[in-house]
């Protein structure tokens, strides 16, 4: 194979790596686990969503939350005083799944005497491991390593977070208008659920759903969490009128609303009036 064929290749490659992800060959359920002070036991099940046979390896992350999103994995030498990991017996540790094929994995959870109130988290780590095939030393052969982790949690002791929505900001770059909200946390526990927003001009008394995420959690690390929203599609923000912001509670927080904020925008300068 000539040099400039392989360059193509390896560019082709690359630029499917982001399907690779989005495509997942891996189901998890559920994608958090959260342990209260009476729950020992937990399992997640993972299948092979692929075509061939996969080898899984399960393994702990411990990682810090960043206000915008996302983690940062610490490294293996870094003490983490609210890791989760030393306290849960994982089984099993490893698996091999034909395609389709399930497999429950057991967590348990073994609390020491005395843990102090507070929250506790690892990550459960999700590898899929290269397949053994053979090469006939022909063309390039390449295995891609997807990994995928979950939050796994303990709420030691039953204090609830408290939350505020400092800042709804709605911001305009061309004819795409996004929302930059602001939420302040207090406690040693993290919030788990959804941010709802909605619109109503002032010259309609109907109130409209514009966006939505859901499963958002502000950890104990994150004080202030800076969150970005794009509207749904189809959704005409042109009027002067109000948002309404609500953070309100999933799963374990089910039925509570965290914090809550309307504002009044205005269509000429699409900013915060208060």
């Amino acid at each position: 194979m000539k040099i400039s064929k392989i360059l193509i290749l390896l560019v082709g490659i690359i630029l499917l790596i982001p399907s690779f992800y989005s495509h997942a060959n891996l189901l998890i359920s559920p994608t958090r686990v959260t342990f209260d002070e009476r729950q020992r036991v937990a399992t997640v099940v993972v299948i092979n969503n692929s075509d061939e046979h996969r080898t899984y390896r399960l393994s702990w992350q411990e990682k810090t939350a960043k206000p915008t999103g996302g983690y940062i994995t610490l490294g293996k030498d870094t003490v983490n005083p609210t890791a989760l990991s030393n306290m849960i017996r994982m089984s099993p540790s490893q698996v091999r799944l034909a395609p389709g094929e399930r497999q429950t994995v057991k967590l348990a959870l073994r609390k020491p005497q005395g843990l102090k109130e507070q929250e506790y988290r690892s990550h459960l780590l999700f590898q899929a491991l290269p397949n053994e095939s053979k090469n006939n030393g022909a063309g390039i052969k390449v295995n891609l390593i997807l990994s995928y982790s979950i939050p796994v949690i303990l709420r030691q002791g039953t204090e609830l977070p408290v939350l505020d929505i400092k800042s709804v900001v709605l911001k305009k770059s061309g004819e795409k208008k996004s929302l930059f909200i602001t939420i302040a946390k207090q406690g040693n526990y993290s919030s788990f659920g959804k941010i709802e927003v909605f619109y109503k001009p002032n010259n309609s008394g109907k109130e409209v759903k514009v966006a939505m995420v859901s499963d958002y959690s502000i950890y104990p690390e994150v004080p202030v969490s800076k969150l970005p929203l794009v509207f749904f599609e189809g959704s005409k923000i042109e009027n002067s009128g109000k948002l309404r912001v609500v953070y309100s509670g999933l799963k374990e927080y089910r039925g509570k609303v965290f914090s809550e904020k309307t504002v009044d925008i205005d269509a000429n300068s699409l900013g915060l009036l208060h």
